[in-house]
């Protein structure tokens, strides 16, 4: 009997790969702020500080360096992301729903038996690499998948917030990875220095909730990149700088405004950590987004 693979030929499966778009980075991120913004204030409100400070962030990632398949969301080589900061999971459904990974109106979100829930479950939604929720947990997975995938060509990006980084084991799992080389996983910090409890930045000099990010970072291994994290050049930049090949970890602190494109929620950062928008609250939002 003949077994060769003439005989049974491998089916053709096409590779995953970066989900490009023909509308400009900005164009799109400020539809998905509207997105946001309109999801949150059906289900009666949300984080609304984290997923607008964060939604430039995921959006290049998306859109210029993980290769995936919306097609294939489970494909073994495909890159994976992590959402350390799960609450700010709309911002996540919001990308993965514009690149087609499901089409689930997201005015569901958080609702009663929706795959959307309030933080990223993996089992309930394709294109959630990891559940996350409990702050400081994401990285020590990431530590794990880049393990798994390091003989390979296959990248780990996980994305934390900078109050989450109080957390020990962040840091407990950035020093496993400093000591073991994993040069393929990367870590994006959303320092919009804000906080829903503790420490928040102000113009008195309280310092923000982790201060000298950059110096924590180096000091267990890491390369770090700082960007302005709302600026696509510069995110985009700092990417192309985290991704070539190294025997180090690398890190992309990103300089970002919590609420960013919402002068409401620009101005009262701790309310809207996670609010409601009143009805006339609501109305001025969109008058705002409408006028860019």
């Amino acid at each position: 009997m003949n077994t060769s693979s003439a005989a049974f030929p491998s089916p053709q499966i096409p590779p995953v790969a970066v989900q490009s778009s023909t509308i400009p980075l900005a164009d799109e991120a400020f539809e998905l702020r509207r997105d946001i913004v309109q999801a949150l204030y059906a289900t009666g409100g949300g984080h609304y500080g984290g997923c607008l400070s964060v939604i430039d962030l995921l959006l290049t990632l998306y859109r210029r360096t993980l290769r995936i398949s919306p097609q294939r969301p489970h494909a073994p080589e495909r890159d994976r992301l992590i959402l350390s900061k799960g609450h700010a999971a709309l911002a996540l459904y919001a990308v993965l729903r514009r690149l087609g990974f499901f089409d689930a109106p997201l005015s569901n979100y958080a609702d009663f038996d929706s795959p959307l829930e309030g933080h990223p479950d993996m089992l309930a939604l394709p294109g959630i690499d990891f559940s996350t929720g409990s702050l400081g947990q994401g990285l020590s997975v990431g530590v794990g998948m880049a393990h798994a995938l390091r003989q390979t060509d296959q990248r780990v990006w996980v994305v934390l917030g900078d109050g989450e980084c109080q957390e020990g084991q962040v840091w407990e799992a950035a020093m496993l990875a400093g000591m073991c080389g994993l040069g393929k996983l990367h870590a994006i910090v959303d320092c919009n220095r804000f906080q829903e409890w503790g420490w928040n930045a102000d113009a008195n000099g309280t310092p923000p909730p982790m201060p000298h990010l950059a110096l924590k970072w180096q000091a267990f291994g890491w390369r770090v990149i700082e960007c302005d994290g709302h600026d696509f050049e510069s995110i985009e930049s700092a990417i192309s700088r985290a991704t070539p090949p190294s025997s180090q970890p690398c890190v992309i602190v990103a300089d970002t405004v919590k609420g960013r494109g919402v002068p409401l929620c620009e101005s009262d950062p701790k309310r809207f950590h996670c609010d409601a928008a009143t009805a006339d609250e609501h109305a001025a939002i969109l008058e705002g987004l409408q006028c860019r």
